[in-house]
């Protein structure tokens, strides 16, 4: 395979404080040889070997929260209302109809969206009330494995572990059958109690199998859903903060400010990471409000200052919840700074590099583009990370 010489373009590995000037060159899916400079000498075009000049190279971007289960499923079950509790009612009747070849066509389909956009790791959450589903994504995630893409999967019960008899032992069932993590969903179980004893639950379940914990966590407008300060008081009791998820934490946008604040503080010394997903939750959440109406995003900002790590997913491509969606994830950035008022250019480029840093996090970090080593990363034709965010383009696949 010819080679590719990538010259004096601006690296960020995702490791490094800031980013630095490089060659790469890039042959057979490996990293042939990289010069930093200007304290290497430059490597020279070889014969009949393709150049770029110029541009970012980057790490793959990561997702950390999508359903592919329910992925391009929107037409099939149009949300009139916008609601979440629409959505879930929607989602509950396709449920029993769905088949493993139209859920790997649809999940293969998203997949390659992601691909295109230069994602190469995605977490999906899967229904634990669908074994065909649950069975149908850990089948898929071993070949994905062998075509570049790395697959985690979240068992999530969609309805709630204790709403209903049988759903917790079917989720117990999906956990051991081989996912990644364990999910929960506290502020859909019947009462306050309950919620607290899901997440729990959630915690045993996933220390007894050594899995991580990623749970749907306050996705409401309601002040008094506080399932966040008991997931973060749980993983720093049992030293898990960093193989905990907590997902869309919505409820945070509507607490009162002394509690939030705690509430932010308890997120950075646990180290329980928390995935904004603003796409769903701007058009989910203040549906029950007047004028005027909540943005109901988590507080980035105030979580940044605080020193905690923000992951930012898609969540939803086309499906019962969300009717949009291309699988892109700048698009899912570009929502947060909109919405949640990050702006200056610092917070502008954290939101973007934040996809090809902390959004690895579940992964174990984004993979390292070093010299011998396998070649996992993108080239941007723009080097300023606020452009990528402004034109929103597409990278150029490396691996």
């Amino acid at each position: 395979m010819a080679s590719l010489l990538l010259q004096e373009v601006l690296l960020d590995d995702g490791r490094a404080p800031r980013p630095l000037r490089a060659d790469l060159r890039v042959r057979d899916g490996r990293i042939e040889a990289l010069r930093r400079r200007p304290s290497e000498p430059a490597l020279a075009p070889l014969q009949g070997e393709e150049v770029v000049r110029g541009g970012l190279v980057t790490p793959p971007l990561a997702e950390p929260h999508v359903h592919l289960d329910a992925a391009l499923l929107a037409p099939r079950a149009p949300n009139h209302s916008g609601t979440l509790r629409e959505g879930i009612a929607n989602w509950a009747r396709l449920r029993p109809t769905l088949t493993a070849q139209d859920l790997r066509e649809r999940a293969r389909r998203t997949v390659a969206l992601y691909r295109g956009w230069g994602c190469l790791s995605i977490r999906t959450h899967v229904d634990t009330g669908s074994a065909v589903a649950v069975d149908a994504l850990l089948a898929l995630r071993q070949e994905l494995a062998a075509e570049g893409t790395t697959l985690q999967v979240v068992a999530f019960p969609q309805e709630g572990i204790l709403r209903a008899a049988g759903r917790q032992a079917a989720w117990a069932r999906a956990v051991e059958a081989g996912c990644d993590a364990v999910g929960a969903i506290p502020h859909y179980e019947r009462t306050a109690q309950e919620g607290h004893d899901s997440v729990r639950l959630a915690f045993d379940l996933a220390a007894r199998l050594g899995l991580q914990v990623d749970l749907h966590c306050d996705e409401t407008d309601d002040p008094d859903s506080r399932f966040l300060e008991q997931a973060c008081a749980l993983a720093l009791d049992r030293d898990l903060g960093r193989r905990v998820v907590a997902g869309h934490c919505t409820s945070l946008h509507s607490q009162p400010n002394p509690y939030a604040a705690k509430v932010c503080a308890l997120v950075a010394e646990s180290q329980v990471q928390v995935v904004c997903n603003p796409l769903d939750n701007v058009v989910l959440q203040g549906r029950y409000d007047g004028y005027p109406r909540r943005r109901g995003l988590t507080r980035v900002d105030e979580l940044w200052a605080a020193g905690a790590c923000v992951g930012i997913g898609h969540d939803s491509v086309m499906d019962p919840w969300y009717p949009l969606g291309t699988a892109n994830l700048v698009d899912a950035a570009s929502m947060a700074v909109h919405v949640g008022h990050l702006t200056g250019r610092d917070q502008l480029a954290r939101a973007v590099r934040t996809l090809w840093t902390d959004n690895h996090r579940c992964f174990g970090g984004p993979p390292p583009i070093a010299e011998g080593g396998p070649c996992r990363a993108l080239w941007w034709e723009p080097e300023d990370p606020v452009e990528i965010l402004r034109l929103r383009p597409a990278p150029r696949v490396l691996a």
